[in-house]
Order: C-alpha cells, then sequence, then structure tokens
C-alpha cells in the first residue's frame, strides 16, 4: 500500500511553540496511511529532537523566510536583515526550493508557518499540493504593503489553508480553502490527576523567556506590586533569557530596538531578582505547571499562546492578555482572567487574587481542564487534518 509522503517545511531557530506543535502533530498521525518527513531551513535544537523521536529530517537549507507575523516582522531598522530576507526568498523561488522538493519528491508539502511563500510557488510549479499552516496573525507593518503581498500570495500558493484560530484566519476568511484547526497538546504529557487535590506554592509561572511581545517587561512591572500584596510569591521564567547585546554597537537594530528593551528589562529585573527564578529554556513545563499556582501571559501583541492550552490541560488557572486570539483559549471568570495589558491594577489584583484563594485556583483549573480536552485535543486535530490531507 502507498504511504502518502508529507514533507513537512519548518522555518524556526530554537524549540518554541511551531516545532513543538508540528512534532504532536506529526507524532499523531497514522503512519500506516502516512510517511511524514520534515526539512529545516535552520539547524537547531528542535532537529536533534525530530531525530531522536525517529522522524526523517532534511536540512538545513540556510535560507531565510520573509516573515511578517506580529511576533517578527522586519522593521526600518532591520535593514540588513530585511535584504537577506528578500535575497535568500528570490534564491529559492528561482532553482533551490525546487530542487529540494524534486530530491525528496513528496505527495503533499505542509508549509508551518505564512512566510514559506517561496517553498509554497515552487510546489505549485511542480504540481504539488500545499497545506498552509498558519500560526501566528500577520503584522500589519508600516502601510499594509507586505500584509496585502503575503495574504494574496498565500491564498494563490496554497491548495489547504490551516489557521490556528478564528482571529488568525481573518485575512482569509472568505477563502473556502480555508479551515480553522486549532492546536493542540498530547494528553500523555500534560495530563494530571485533577481529582486529586494536590497542594501548590505560590509561584507564578511564565512561559516565554525574554520578549517583547510576549510581555516580560510588563510582567516584571506587574510582579513587583504583586510582591507588595503578597511578599511570599515567586515568579518562575521559562525560556530563553538573554540580556546580553550582540549585534555591533553601530547597529540600527541594537540602537532602536534590542538595546533599550533590554536594559529596560534589567533594570526593572533588578528590582525583584529575588523573587525571582530564571529556568532557562526547560524540558519539564509539566511539573512546572502542576507545582503552580497559576500561569500569566501578559502578552503586548495578540498570537495563539501554547503556554495556555497547556496549563488547561494541567488543570491550572490562567491570568492572560484581553486580546485576540488569546480570548479564544481563556474562559474569561470561568477558566482564568483575561486582562487589558495597559491595566496593571487589574492585572496585580486577579494574581494576588489566584496566589491568595488557592481552592478559586483549584476549581478554574478544573474548568479549564474540561475546556482544554474538549477544544484542544490531538485526536481531533489530527481528524481534522487527515480529512484535509485525504481530499489532496
Amino acid at each position: 500500500m502507498h504511504k502518502t509522503k508529507i514533507l513537512y517545511i519548518h522555518h524556526g531557530r530554537g524549540i518554541g511553540g511551531a516545532p513543538l506543535s508540528l512534532l504532536y502533530l506529526i507524532k499523531g498521525l497514522d503512519t500506516t496511511l502516512y510517511h511524514p518527513v520534515v526539512l529545516f531551513l535552520h539547524y537547531s535544537e528542535a532537529m536533534d529532537l525530530y531525530r531522536a523521536q525517529g522522524i526523517e529530517v532534511y536540512g538545513p537549507v540556510t535560507r531565510s523566510d520573509f516573515s511578517h507575523t506580529v511576533i517578527w516582522w522586519y522593521r526600518w531598522y532591520h535593514v540588513k536583515h530585511l535584504v537577506g530576507a528578500v535575497v535568500d526568498t528570490i534564491k529559492l523561488m528561482f532553482g533551490e526550493a525546487e530542487s529540494w522538493l524534486k530530491a525528496i519528491n513528496p505527495d503533499i508539502v505542509h508549509l508551518n508557518t505564512s512566510s514559506l511563500i517561496a517553498w509554497g510557488y515552487a510546489a505549485q510549479k511542480l504540481q504539488i499540493p500545499v497545506v498552509q499552516h498558519i500560526r501566528e496573525p500577520l503584522a500589519y507593518g508600516y502601510f499594509g504593503f507586505r500584509r496585502f503581498i503575503l495574504q494574496k500570495l498565500v491564498a494563490k500558493y496554497a491548495t489547504a489553508i490551516l489557521p490556528i484560530s478564528n482571529n488568525d484566519a481573518m485575512p482569509w476568511q472568505t477563502d473556502a480553502k480555508t479551515k480553522v484547526v486549532y492546536n493542540a497538546v498530547p494528553k500523555d504529557l500534560f495530563m494530571p490527576a485533577v481529582t486529586v487535590t494536590q497542594k501548590t506554592e505560590p509561584i507564578v509561572l511564565y512561559v516565554g523567556g525574554l520578549s517583547r511581545e510576549k510581555g516580560t517587561l510588563l510582567l516584571f512591572k506587574l510582579f513587583e506590586k504583586v510582591l507588595q500584596a503578597y511578599p511570599a510569591a515567586k515568579l518562575f521564567v521559562a525560556g530563553k533569557f538573554d540580556l546580553s547585546l550582540r549585534d555591533s554597537i553601530f547597529s540600527l537594530k541594537r540602537f532602536f530596538g534590542e538595546a533599550p528593551f533590554k536594559v529596560q528589562v534589567a533594570t526593572q529585573f533588578a528590582k525583584i531578582k529575588d523573587s525571582v527564578v530564571l529556568l532557562g529554556v526547560s524540558s519539564t513545563i509539566p511539573a512546572l505547571m502542576q507545582q503552580s499556582r497559576c500561569i500569566v501571559f501578559p502578552a503586548t501583541v495578540g498570537h495563539f499562546a501554547r503556554p495556555i492550552i497547556e496549563a488547561g490541560f494541567m488543570a491550572k488557572p490562567v491570568v492572560a492578555s484581553k486580546l485576540a486570539p488569546l480570548d479564544e483559549l481563556v474562559v474569561d471568570g470561568k477558566t482564568g482572567f483575561l486582562v487589558d495589558p495597559t491595566n496593571e491594577g487589574l492585572w496585580v489584583k486577579k494574581i494576588v487574587e489566584l496566589l491568595e484563594d488557592e481552592a478559586l485556583a483549584e476549581q478554574m483549573g478544573k474548568e479549564g481542564f474540561i475546556f482544554a480536552t474538549q477544544k484542544f485535543s490531538i485526536p481531533y486535530q489530527i481528524e481534522q487534518i487527515s480529512k484535509v490531507y485525504k481530499t489532496l
């Protein structure tokens, strides 16, 4: 029996939400029907993780994608990186991507982000169906021109478009090829015994490392006030946290973007460092969630946050920014709280409320568990995506 060979193309560096979401998808596929292989644009620990899971891996290609999402887009002081991305995209579109696809010879190409337009172009040229995953909202940018171009090219080259939320689907919501399929969490990794009451510590967990968009600076400002109301609180920060300045002192990115932000974070961190634990990149997120009272996600721009749905599977309440699509992941007042990121007073109040009232945190966690298992299960995600593959 012929297995459908699916080539997944991944763009990022490191282990974050996108490569983990893709890994969970691949591991859930019916291997009697599908033969998944993955091509990486860049080498990172994610490649090693996939190999360790027994997945066939190709690359790295060592070419950049043309990213234009709310998490990462090229601002005017990124001119060097922008030029590099444009050059790499042109090289991929005019030969390199096609060579990779011919060598791997897949039945379907599955792109793991909106910015892989060169690969969509090459696949369409070779008459290979393209599944386009949309894992982050498109950025508007300065004038909306790049957003407009990406929106049109995704629609042109994709055979199927799979946004992970209704908010992410908005640029293509009228396109018949669009089908919303929420990200999912494997139960065997995130599944507590919710019927058993377990004593937790007054720990506030943040999974986001050092990130302007995920709200690290805002969180540190909030936690200074949380400590005034609840001195026993501890803040655990999981994820890459690097305050060093890697770019040249003459770099526009450093002068206008990176340096001012990192100086602000360092200044604020110094005020609360005795109550903060920097965990770095961690492979023990479920255990960390298990001992925490609540999980926070004070994003400054809206995007799908995997830690929120993971918290649901761990029966933990969440305090998150009241932004789309986070409002699709949290039922305000039931599974946690949604708070305007500009309302620092309300943020502090809700975090302290969960720290002081363990029974409330436990009840919200149980509600979150029910919500997560109904909406973000791997079997349901695999069922929906497999239906798309079968139509191709």
